[in-house]
């Protein structure tokens, strides 16, 4: 399972994304791992590192919002 996704926590709050289950919470890691362009056999460290990169540039971090947007 995904270990960033407690990093992530209050920006998948922000758009309403509570996942609660082990399956909510494996699909969220799927479609954050699409995303980024990750696949599910990428080590969690590594994908989490895309995301941090994508975090920390305004335009990138947007794209992401929007695309996790649509998941809720």
């Amino acid at each position: 399972m995904s270990c960033y996704l407690r990093h992530l926590k209050p920006v998948l709050g922000e758009l309403g994304i509570e996942p609660k289950t082990k399956e909510e919470r494996k699909q969220i890691d799927l479609a954050i791992r699409s995303i980024v362009g990750k696949s599910n056999t990428d080590r969690c460290g590594e994908v989490w590192q895309e995301v941090k990169v994508r975090l920390q540039d305004d335009m990138k971090k947007r794209s992401l919002l929007d695309a996790l947007k649509n998941l809720a």
